[in-house]
């Protein structure tokens, strides 16, 4: 029996491409300069494709649509080592999340939703179901988007990225999610709109939801989704009927 989900944020409670992409095509250039190199804008094409950004396309495997900073951090070192610059690791994860932060707060995005995001929770809570979030973005920002969508008060669990935390598919956010519910993994579903979402998942003994709202086609759920609704509107009925 379901009795919580952990959701995944950009993609499957907002949409993703209305603000990441957008964001990211501002930070790199940004971070170019910042650190002082010379790019004929080859470098900058390399660091946007090696984050799955290719030209107006997202590549639903890729780094941004489910990566860590640190991750992404990883990912554009290995840009500027294959152009022999080195730069320490840690300065690039401080100086791209850091820019992300920053960029995001002063665009002050409207965050687009699928559904009445607060009747939704509201109405999930109501019938008992624990709610948690999972999410490779910051904490400040997790907790922000939420207060944004009136829908932070209907959260057991926020886990984001606070530095230490490990991210999808390791199972700390899931592990965290139990001892604070009391769930075991087989209660839980996992909602997410990458295939990375679906690992985290199945990897970790619960059920995996794909949602189509993200940067996901059914196929990019490589049959590892238990379940695939078009948007998390559709959540309650999916409860009910394997609850049934």
């Amino acid at each position: 029996m379901i009795k919580g989900i952990l959701l995944d944020k950009d993609g499957t409670l907002i949409d993703f491409f209305s603000i990441w992409p957008v964001i990211a095509r501002e930070v790199i250039p940004k971070f170019i300069k910042q650190i002082e190199i010379y790019d004929d804008g080859t470098i900058e094409k390399e660091m946007l494709e090696s984050m799955g950004l290719h030209d107006d396309k997202v590549n639903p495997k890729g780094a941004f649509a489910y990566k860590s900073y640190g991750e992404v951090a990883e990912d554009i070192c290995g840009v500027l080592t294959d152009h022999d610059i080195f730069i320490e690791l840690y300065s690039i994860y401080v100086q791209i999340k850091e820019l992300f932060s920053n960029t995001l707060k002063n665009s002050k995005p409207i965050y687009k939703t699928f559904t009445d995001m607060p009747e939704l929770f509201k109405g999930l809570k109501d019938k008992g179901i624990y709610i948690g979030l999972a999410t490779a973005d910051t904490e400040e920002s997790a907790n922000h988007c939420l207060e944004e969508l009136d829908i932070l008060e209907y959260f057991d669990y926020v886990g984001a990225d606070d530095g230490t935390r490990k991210p999808k598919p390791n199972g700390e956010m899931i592990d965290e999610f139990k001892d604070i519910t009391g769930l075991a993994a087989d209660e839980i579903m996992v909602v997410g709109d990458t295939f990375n979402d679906m690992l985290f998942g199945k990897q970790n003994g619960t059920k995996a939801v794909g949602v189509l709202s993200g940067v996901s086609d059914e196929k990019d759920f490589d049959d590892m989704a238990d379940y695939i609704i078009e948007s998390v509107a559709d959540l309650p009925e999916l409860i009910e009927k394997v609850n049934s």
